[in-house]
């Protein structure tokens, strides 16, 4: 085979792998996972079509005699520097195994974690060059959204009406997921209902929402956008997740307030037409048909608000934010715990203390489960889930569940640092695109920066390096950011 025909052969293979990929992401606990990662809860099934991908994609740069490498690989290299020495030093003074797990264990376990991080970060920035090959990700994106929404429909009927036998569902579910259905929530593909929040509102609800703001369309039919956006906020309230749901309004009101208000001052003017002008031309009377659209869409608006509000309220785990206690004198971590949220604050102040202990070396990248234990706050010790794992038969190590706060523990503060800077740059990439004169670059930008904010925010609540939402969205900004140097000229003058 002659070597143009080689090329071709491995360009198609790469976009098949890459497309098996992005449809792939929402199953985020693969039973079938081999090898160490098989015994992990978070096991990506993209994983098995990247393990492929990323020779391929590292043996075409080796043909091409040129290696493509991100803007801000500098900072990362120089956390991954302090994060390899973090856990040298740590294990100078490593502590004794705990439930059968040594520090080195631990640190190699962190290393791998992060390393399938990394890989799905170079994937995503090689397969995301120029504007083509971004439109080919956004599509296979929705391919796997559209199956995510309708598996998670399916969840939902089986769940509160009779129509769909539970028990099959289960056993399909089981084929994904390691976890069955939940009582009440709904999971999609992913192994709990807040991951699959996490990636609504991370990976998907980004680019719907940026393509309805910024009146852009991937497909002729520029329906698809909206109504996949509106499928998704309602699968969103199905999950129960009260962080998922608080970082859409957030997010989506940050967004339409920095990029929005031109979308919003068409849509005000729109809507007032009618209303400023009395008269048609023809008739001389008000405009019936036009007002009664308007008011009608005003009322349904309202009609949905009101319902999505009564659905969530009727389940406790959302009313209990908001529901009086019967101690007038409730702080603030009694409210914590009274809204179930008392076991991540739990590990989060753990972890602090873990990083207060070696501000400036930390415990070494997956580490900082050893030592969390001896840390834990007195009030923490009457929380059920708390107390499991300090008994005695349990074989939990527990997680800090706060990206920030393990690497602080981890990684100390340079560590800490330098991913801060590696983080921050992608929001320098999001404004550098915004202020390209291109429409899809300022809708890439939009959707940026939503990701951004969710991933920003998401951090608080997860602490695993596995979940490929963030570095499938640090790849694409990254991938695209060379793309426009024409455009982003002015920037460097």
């Amino acid at each position: 085979m002659k070597a143009p025909a080689v090329d071709r052969a491995i360009a198609r293979l790469t976009k098949l792998l890459w497309a098996i990929a992005l449809v792939g992401l929402p199953i985020t606990s693969f039973p079938y996972i081999p090898g160490p990662l098989g015994s992990a809860q978070i096991k990506p099934f993209s994983m098995l079509p990247l393990a492929i991908l990323l020779p391929l994609l590292l043996w075409r740069q080796v043909r091409q005699k040129r290696l493509e490498l991100p803007a801000n690989l500098r900072p990362l290299l120089v956390f991954l520097l302090f994060a390899a020495a973090s856990g040298a030093i740590a294990l100078l003074y490593a502590p004794e195994p705990l439930r059968g797990a040594g520090l080195a264990g631990r640190l190699l376990r962190g290393w791998v974690s992060l390393s399938v991080g990394l890989a799905f970060f170079f994937a995503t920035f090689w397969m995301n060059r120029n504007r083509p090959a971004l439109h080919f990700t956004l599509r296979w994106l929705y391919v796997g959204l559209v199956l995510t929404l309708l598996w998670s429909l399916v969840q939902a009927l089986a769940i509160h009406t009779e129509l769909v036998n539970t028990s099959w569902v289960n056993a399909l579910q089981r084929l994904v997921s390691e976890h069955p259905l939940f009582d009440r929530r709904v999971s999609g593909l992913a192994y709990e209902p807040s991951w699959l929040a996490d990636q609504l509102v991370g990976l998907y609800l980004p680019w719907l929402f940026a393509a309805v703001l910024t009146r852009s369309a991937l497909t002729r039919w520029r329906w698809l956008e909206p109504l996949l956006l509106l499928l998704s906020l309602g699968v969103l309230l199905l999950t129960y997740s009260r962080g998922g749901l608080a970082m859409a309004l957030v997010c989506a009101g940050l967004v339409t307030v920095l990029a929005g208000r031109g979308a919003l001052g068409r849509a005000w003017g729109w809507y007032r037409q009618p209303f400023a002008h009395k008269c048609t031309r023809r008739s001389g009377l008000p405009q019936p048909a036009a007002i009664a659209v308007r008011l009608g869409l005003a009322l349904g608006a309202l009609l949905v608000l009101a319902a999505a509000g009564r659905f969530l309220a009727s389940y406790d785990y959302i009313t209990k934010l908001w529901e009086p206690s019967e101690n007038e004198e409730r702080n603030l971590v009694e409210y914590v715990i009274d809204i179930s949220a008392g076991p991540r604050l739990a590990y989060a102040v753990a972890g602090y203390q873990v990083f207060e202990a070696a501000p400036l070396t930390g415990v070494g990248l997956g580490g900082s489960g050893l030592y969390l234990f001896a840390h834990f706050p007195d009030w923490s010790y009457t929380i059920p889930e708390i107390a499991r794992q300090l008994s005695p038969d349990s074989d939990i190590i527990p997680n800090i569940k706060n990206l920030h706060v393990r690497l602080l523990a981890e990684t100390g503060l340079p560590g800490f640092w330098f991913f801060s800077v590696f983080f921050l740059s992608h929001l320098a990439f999001v404004r550098q695109l915004w202020v390209a004169k291109d429409g899809f670059y300022r809708f890439v930008a939009v959707a940026g920066l939503f990701a951004w904010l969710a991933t920003l925010l998401r951090n608080f609540t997860q602490d695993s390096f596995t979940f490929p939402l963030m570095w499938v969205l640090f790849g694409i900004l990254a991938g695209m950011l060379p793309s426009q140097a024409t455009h982003l000229k002015g920037l460097h003058e």
